[in-house]
């Protein structure tokens, strides 16, 4: 015997536009057969009833079927009376829902459901531009943005998915959907002191591996002294911004025009692109010269590096034997990637 209680449940729990669907098209489909048993002469077939009872609901009305009988015209009354109205409410709600899953979209309130996408935490110069090289790298990279300073996404970013709300709660990075992402930047946020900046991008870290252990994380720095406890939290990649920047403000005074170097090395829409390329098999077992030379002969690129496990050499030892794992850092031209 069917439980009226779980019935009830089951109607409470269907959307209202998928309630209101169901009772048009239970009205339709009725009115229908009836018109057609009434009137089979004006309504010679099923279909050219229900057809009848469509063009009056959505009050079009063709005239190409029209009943005759008293009792036809009033069951046109009472569709008329009954069924415009729950069709008028369909489409006023239709619409009532369209704007308010906008406004959620803009207002940073709809769950992410897509894959594999980049979560970038913090609205700032920093994670613009991170935003600006990930869609010019892939328009179709699907970006997600996490801030709580934001009232709605910018105009000019329609196609990044804002999550509003505080970085550290484990709602908002579900909400983000950071268990199935690919990769999170943490971006610190300068307000308040350096320390409190660094305290909430570690806090951050640690709440997004406790949600996904897997996920690559990059965390921005500014103290040296958080470094370690950032990694310790779990980051892959910690990045001391402040001194990075020093870094190149004083290599800017010191040697002129190195910034710009730096600049273009880095950056996507330039010819040339700096990244890192796993070594070729037949190459496994041979010094960090040779593959040098092949590379170079081959106008394929330019190494100037090696990535062994968590360990970078910059432009090592020629004769430095290349293993299985081992990652080559390559300056090549974007048209000719390996």
């Amino acid at each position: 015997m069917v439980n009226p209680l779980a019935i009830k449940g089951i109607v409470g729990k269907t959307p209202l536009l998928v309630r209101l669907l169901f009772i048009i098209f239970v009205i339709v489909f009725v009115i229908g057969i009836v018109i057609h048993a009434l009137e089979p002469e004006a309504f010679p077939t099923l279909f050219d009833g229900i057809w009848w009872a469509i063009v009056t609901i959505s009050t079009v009305g063709y005239g190409d079927f029209v009943p005759y009988t008293l009792i036809g015209r009033l069951l046109g009354i009472v569709l008329i009376m009954s069924g415009v109205g729950f069709m008028t409410f369909y489409v006023t709600t239709l619409a009532a829902t369209t704007i308010k899953s906008r406004n959620a979209y803009l207002e940073g309130k709809l769950h992410m459901t897509d894959k594999d996408h980049h979560i970038i935490i913090g609205w700032n110069e920093r994670s613009r531009h991170a935003i600006d090289r990930l869609l010019e790298a892939n328009e179709n990279t699907t970006i997600v943005l996490i801030d709580e300073t934001l009232e709605e996404l910018p105009s000019t970013y329609r196609r990044v998915h804002f999550v509003r709300g505080n970085s550290t709660e484990d709602a908002i990075l579900q909400q983000a959907n950071v268990r199935e992402a690919a990769s999170v930047l943490i971006t610190a946020k300068h307000q308040g002191s350096e320390f409190s900046a660094d305290s909430r991008s570690i806090l951050t870290t640690l709440a997004v591996k406790s949600i996904n252990p897997h996920v690559y994380t990059v965390v921005e720095i500014l103290t040296e002294g958080q470094i370690v406890n950032a990694t310790r939290a779990g980051a892959d990649e910690v990045v001391e911004s402040t001194a990075l920047t020093g870094a190149v403000l004083t290599n800017g005074l010191l040697h002129h025009n190195m910034s710009k170097i730096l600049d273009r090395l880095l950056t996507e829409g330039e010819k040339k692109q700096l990244f890192f390329y796993p070594i070729p098999e037949g190459m496994i077992g041979k010094t960090f010269d040779d593959y040098f030379q092949s590379l170079y002969e081959s106008d394929e690129g330019l190494a100037i590096g090696l990535k062994r496990v968590d360990r970078i050499h910059l432009y090592p030892p020629k004769n430095m034997l290349l293993l299985s794992g081992d990652e080559v850092a390559l300056l090549v031209r974007t048209e000719s990637h390996l």
